[in-house]
């Protein structure tokens, strides 16, 4: 086996370098007999998505002479499933086992309510969203991914830490072996029994009964995130492997608490084989900031990375937001908010952890609209579905024909006092697929005729407090919800691998963590930037 590892600053082309060496595999192997992992479903699309790119493949064609159009056409559906997590490459070679579902999860706190003790009835909407923020549930993923018994996992962990999982050690191995015995034997009548979930599908998949799958070449992005069993089930993929391709950056290791280990990748990528620097996102100011925040890391390890800049300036902008609610008398801030408003450039507005209560109401009084990027964020939940009606409902309200799914939604968000005597989600089920007026329904009283004595649709919907119907209102009236999404926001875990014109970050920190931990925090957060980045100091700890 050859042993590639693949090392380089942010936005150096460490997936570019992966899919030509994917390219590359192809004259010699079958799509079938190269595997791609990552460690998220994002990542793992983003790297699908670059292999099928036909502008990856034309470039590709006009660097090396080989054109791949039609193979890699023709080859799509191979690669939906040997491209992928981790989790769901084992998963698969461990055939039709159930895995646990938000279903399982209700019946489960329903027998057992400690189970609900901190959630109080929350609804999960898929299983990764359970794994990822029920209390229990995120202990013993975080415990299995650092190779840890739940025990031994809890005592690693500050005082802090503790707290943020709410249950006692006791408590939790209790709803363990309450959860092992539903896992294993609670559904056996059901036809139902040894269900899996993610470690599961890791572990099982690491263990001696399932044989060295034959993957001729294996290639890991990411690799710096990998966790302790990770890496075991990486390693039981490459052992019948010709050629091993480990991408990754040490300086971005950020997940030491599911288990990722920086000390050793540092050390094991203290001499990669294949080495990229030259950056094709960072402007020089920026990179010079980054340089600044990780040098005691390289210091630390011995190391200094080769990494040039683009050629252009860049713009670095410190401010204090959480003093400035009069953002007026901030000339910094007038330049932030003019960017908003008046360019097409993306903004990620992101932060260490906890909810972006500050950031979210400050874009919020700008009228401006927002992408979360994960479910993390609880604090606001972006009015999407709202807007849609009240622009629905500008040409509903004029006399144009609609669709029935259209309407249906407009009536049933109209405040109840506007519905007409024959009105009923019932009667509204049983019409016609079919386009319609807005006087049909007044017609059938539906609903009331005084309605189309407006077109603003916050007048007589239901729901929503005034500052948010001004908010949707402000959205639709400036075709605001006509753009392409560009201002998102999220906390650092979940921004990197991505870019954008403009990072807004929020140094502030809920607590104190290790020096380098907060550092390579940091780096991650700011080469995110291809333009403007922009760095809040609030009061207390900070990054």
């Amino acid at each position: 086996m050859k042993k590639i590892r693949v090392a380089g600053p942010p936005g150096t082309g460490k997936t570019t370098y992966l899919v030509e060496r994917y390219y590359d595999a192809l004259d010699k192997y079958r799509p079938s007999d190269i595997i791609v992992i990552s460690h998220t479903r994002t990542a793992a699309d983003h790297i699908r998505e670059k292999i099928n790119d036909p502008e990856s493949i034309k470039k590709y064609h006009k660097k090396t002479g080989k054109d791949l159009f039609n193979l890699i056409k023709e080859t799509k559906k191979i690669r939906e499933k040997n491209v992928s997590t981790i989790h769901k490459y084992c998963k698969d070679k461990q055939g039709g086992l159930d895995v646990f579902q938000v279903t399982d999860y209700d019946r489960l706190k329903n027998k057992y309510p400690i189970f609900n003790k901190y959630t109080l009835n929350k609804k999960f909407s898929f299983t990764e969203s359970l794994f990822k923020r029920h209390p229990f549930f995120k202990f013993k993923s975080f415990a299995r991914d650092n190779g840890k018994d739940l025990t031994p996992y809890y005592r690693t962990l500050s005082f802090e830490e503790r707290e943020e999982y709410k249950y006692t050690i006791q408590e939790i191995i209790q709803m363990n072996d309450l959860y092992l015995d539903y896992k294993t034997n609670h559904l056996i009548n059901e036809g139902r029994n040894n269900i899996l979930d993610f470690q599961d599908m890791v572990e099982n998949f690491c263990s001696p009964k399932y044989k060295d799958p034959i993957i001729k070449v294996l290639m890991v992005d990411e690799a710096q995130d990998s966790s302790v069993i990770q890496r075991k089930a990486e390693l039981k993929m490459s052992k019948n492997c010709d050629l091993f391709y480990k991408a990754g950056d040490p300086d971005q290791s950020i997940f030491e608490f599911a288990g990722a280990d920086p000390d050793s990748f540092h050390k094991e990528f203290a001499q990669p084989e294949e080495e990229l620097d030259i950056g094709y996102r960072c402007p020089r100011k920026i990179n010079n900031w980054c340089r600044e925040v990780i040098k005691d890391v390289w210091d630390h390890y011995g190391y200094t990375r080769k990494w040039t800049p683009r050629t252009e300036e860049g713009k670095i902008v410190e401010g204090e937001i959480y003093p400035l609610m009069n953002l007026s008398q901030d000339p910094n801030l007038h330049l932030l908010i003019d960017k908003l408003k008046n360019t097409k450039e993306t903004f990620i507005f992101t932060l260490r952890s906890g909810e972006p209560e500050d950031m979210l109401d400050f874009i919020v009084k700008l009228n401006l609209p927002i992408k979360p990027l994960s479910d993390k964020i609880q604090s606001f939940s972006y009015p999407k579905r709202e807007i849609d009606i009240q622009r629905m409902y500008l040409s509903f309200s004029k006399g144009e024909a609609i669709s029935l799914v259209k309407a249906k939604k407009i009536i049933k968000a109209i405040n109840s006092d506007y519905h007409g005597s024959n009105y009923s989600l019932e009667a509204l089920d049983k019409l016609d697929k079919k386009p319609y007026t807005i006087d049909y329904f007044i017609e059938k009283k539906y609903i009331l005729p005084i309605i189309k004595k407006t077109n603003d649709f916050q007048t007589i919907s239901k729901g929503n407090d005034i500052k948010l119907k001004n908010y949707i209102r402000s959205i639709v009236n400036n075709n605001r919800d006509l753009e392409k999404p560009r201002i998102f926001i999220a906390n650092i875990h979940t921004i990197k691998g991505m870019e954008f014109d403009n990072v807004v970050l929020d140094l502030k920190i809920t607590r104190e963590e290790p020096k380098f931990t907060k550092k390579r925090l940091k780096f991650v957060a700011g080469s995110r930037a291809r333009k403007s980045l922009w760095l809040i100091k609030s009061m207390g700890l900070s990054l």
